[in-house]
């Protein structure tokens, strides 16, 4: 568990610390988990954006932003994120320690206080239901980051690899939902997901920073006791095996293809063929000097751009690239031949040394920030192991070069989405 200390403190409630004295602040952030739904998703995603615009104790935004200043500039921030068949509904505070206090203010308590309130004890009127004003403002934040996401082609061609990749599994669920769904939404529903997130969710509470987490714990074990818990499993899924192999195109008035290709890596069981999937997916395309990068781009000049990513949490790697409409076959090819020349052991020593020099260089630079330090541990919570970076890059040293290409040999090409030039049908 390394720095980490991990306390239950309610039912499915439990709260995760981390000091770290090298920072000037903390960090406080309250996360929702709750299965990924279809029907769901979309409201659920609402939820953080309204509940970061007040609280009874601050029923405006104004009363908010000056208690905010009060805290020397403290910054509230809401977000929503996806992690295996989990939707996680994110709400952060970070702010001065109580050694930067120039009055001697408690400001771990007074941070616990403010953030308890916004997620448990909102500005709600005589009926139940948020703002009307707040309600409708957030739609349209809610509806505008969804359609920012789809009108980047790059984030749309990954999008509806990843929708075909999961057909009918949780991961396929975007993690802000849909904006026409976003568009109906009312008072009641909005309160009524609220109510079912705080009565069913797990809550993961993550504290980063020089103070004592005491306090945090002491606000929110107070503020929970009194409320009414029925979680639902959140058990961490299993990885997916191998499907069938999927193939769509759509035409769209762009000047470059986007080819984005799924691999299944026949459900990695131990933490070991993890973490050779790992090393496969960056020698593969996640560094500039990847079988990729070098190949594809470089001496083919098949293509702008290409990289891999490993994701961890279903097992599944994924290639994306920019290409020239009429290279769609040959670029497709080689990306399938280099993936070949890996899994028959085509791997220098060189190739491997560096390939994990960059992942373990990426680790180092985790604790740099809070908001690194955060999302690190809590992506180990989810998924149920927890590792230091340091711990983590020592096993990333173990793998060998035979393991990265039983992996390779292990991969299967699962689904093929191509954004190709023309007019949309």
């Amino acid at each position: 568990m390394g720095r980490l200390i991990r306390k239950k403190i309610g039912n499915e409630v439990y709260i995760n610390s981390v000091r770290d004295e090298k920072f000037k602040s903390d960090r406080i952030t309250v996360n929702l988990i709750t299965p990924l739904d279809r029907k769901e998703a979309t409201v659920n995603a609402l939820v953080p954006f309204v509940l970061r615009k007040g609280c009874k104790s601050c029923p405006d935004f104004t009363e908010l932003n000056k208690r905010l200043a009060k805290m020397y500039g403290a910054i509230l921030d809401a977000d929503v994120s996806k992690q295996g068949g989990f939707q996680i509904v994110e709400l952060l505070l970070q702010f001065a320690d109580d050694k930067f206090a120039i009055n001697g203010e408690e400001m771990v308590k007074e941070g616990a206080k403010l953030l308890s309130d916004i997620v448990f004890d909102p500005n709600l009127d005589e009926n139940g239901l948020f703002p009307k004003k707040d309600l409708e403002l957030e739609k349209e934040y809610l509806i505008d980051t969804i359609n920012s996401d789809l009108n980047d082609k790059r984030t749309y061609a990954i999008h509806r690899a990843v929708e075909m990749e999961f057909e009918g599994e949780p991961f396929g669920v975007s993690r802000y939902g849909y904006a026409e769904e976003a568009e109906k939404i009312t008072g009641e529903e909005l309160a009524a997901a609220w109510r079912r997130l705080i009565k069913t969710a797990r809550i993961e509470i993550m504290f980063v920073g020089p103070g004592d987490p005491a306090a945090v714990e002491e606000v929110f074990a107070k503020r929970l006791a009194l409320a009414e818990r029925e979680p639902l499993e959140t058990e961490k899924a299993p990885l997916v095996p191998y499907k069938e192999h999927k193939e769509a195109k759509e035409a769209m008035d762009i000047v470059q293809g986007k080819l984005v290709m799924g691999f299944r890596m026949g459900a990695p069981a131990t933490e070991r063929e993890k973490n050779a999937a790992r090393v496969l997916s960056a020698m593969y395309g996640g560094t500039p000097f990847s079988k990729l990068f070098m190949n594809v781009r470089e001496k083919l000049s098949l293509c702008y751009y290409v990289t891999s990513h490993f994701e961890r949490g279903t097992g599944v790697m994924f290639v994306d690239c920019g290409i020239e409409f009429e290279s769609r076959d040959e670029a497709q090819s080689e990306i399938l031949r280099q993936l070949e020349n890996i899994a028959n052991g085509g791997i220098t020593e060189e190739e491997l040394a560096g390939t994990k020099l960059i992942i373990k260089n990426s680790l180092g630079s985790v604790e740099d920030s809070l908001s690194g330090i955060d999302n690190w541990y809590m992506t180990c919570v989810l998924d149920g192991l927890i590792l230091t970076p340091e711990e983590d890059a020592a096993e990333i040293d173990k793998i060998t070069a035979e393991e990265v290409a039983a992996m390779a040999k292990r991969a299967k090409l699962s689904a093929v989405f191509f954004l190709e030039g023309g007019k949309a049908k």
